[in-house]
């Protein structure tokens, strides 16, 4: 499945790691690059799944780095095999890379900086494994780490490998969807690691009023959840960024 790497996996000690088909490039990438360039001034790698000719010449146009892979159809057996695929992609490729004294900010690319964080911040996230832990409203659900915005750090690589290979068996052998939420709360929910705190940091909750803008709008990183809302304010496009 995962053999395939076409790039340079990146030597910087820290930078922003995202991860998408060529569809969710081209409608998201605009925004997630001009915002986190403005706001974290960290270099950014994108790996891209099934790239067309024209997502990888915008990329070369970009200041960023990247890797790309085909998607080896023979491996997904299931209905969500792809999506699941394409979900689990960042964190397989960086448990397999993730190279001594690297910290790695990890984001989904339909999230987008807000605003800059100051130094400390910056120091908080990066200086650990950090997550969001969240707990749905309701009760419903026991608290669980976030696969949205996460740091992987260099002292826990070995728990990065083991979290890339478990989601790559899980691909390859079952039909759940959302393996890479699964896998970090299995690896590493009862490991010491930096809490990103919900709602200063990001909210994992649908936008549904004003007031949910509002607040999605007071955090560091603004996402929303699941596939409902992501078009809504989507205003960032190529042109914006020079192309």
């Amino acid at each position: 499945m995962f053999k395939d790497v076409i790039g340079n996996w990146p030597t910087h000690d820290k930078f922003i790691l995202t991860s998408c088909d060529d569809k969710y490039f081209q409608d998201f990438f605009p925004r997630f690059y001009k915002t986190f360039t403005e706001h974290w001034k960290l270099p950014i790698h994108v790996h891209i799944i099934d790239p067309t000719q024209d997502s990888k010449n915008k990329l070369d146009a970009l200041d960023v780095s990247y890797t790309y892979c085909t998607t080896d159809k023979s491996v997904l057996r299931f209905p969500y095999s792809y999506v699941t695929y394409c979900q689990a992609q960042r964190f397989i490729l960086l448990g397999h890379k993730l190279l001594e004294g690297q910290s790695v900010i990890v984001s989904d690319v339909d999230a987008y900086a807000v605003r800059r964080p100051n130094e400390d911040q910056k120091h908080f996230a990066q200086s650990d494994m950090a997550f969001t832990k969240y707990s749905d409203i309701m009760g419903n659900k026991a608290p669980r780490l976030m696969a949205t915005f996460c740091n992987f750090h260099h002292g826990k690589r070995a728990y990065a490998k083991e979290s890339a290979i478990k989601m790559q068996e899980l691909i390859e052998n079952t039909d759940k969807i959302g393996v890479d939420q699964l896998v970090i709360n299995e690896v590493f929910q009862t490991m010491a690691y930096n809490n990103l705190k919900h709602g200063e940091w990001i909210r994992h909750l649908d936008v549904k009023t004003k007031r949910d803008i509002l607040e999605h709008n007071q955090c560091l990183i603004y996402h929303e959840k699941g596939c409902r809302g992501k078009g809504k304010g989507l205003q960032t496009q190529w042109t914006d960024i020079g192309l």
